[in-house]
């Protein structure tokens, strides 16, 4: 994954839109049909909320903005790693 401070001719990861009708339609354009999958909103992780979520979950995307704080974090545990 392509880091903050490397140069702009670098490959990044391009951000992933979070709108669920979006998703949908994106998805649907490549061929998947609409009756085998469809994207939801996840309101939160707690029992309740996950219960909202329609059965069966195939996929989990997990959107989040990266910023330099989280990047310098991430970094961070990473060398703690070594």
């Amino acid at each position: 994954m392509a880091t903050l401070d490397e140069k702009s001719s670098a490959k990044r990861w391009l951000p992933l839109e979070a709108n669920p009708d979006v998703m949908n339609q994106f998805l649907w354009g490549l061929g998947l049909q609409q009756d085998e999958a469809e994207c939801y909103d996840v309101y939160g992780l707690d029992e309740e909320l996950l219960e909202m979520v329609p059965k069966p979950v195939l996929a989990v995307l997990f959107l989040y903005p990266i910023t330099a704080k989280t990047e310098e974090e991430r970094l961070q545990q990473e060398n703690e790693k070594k």
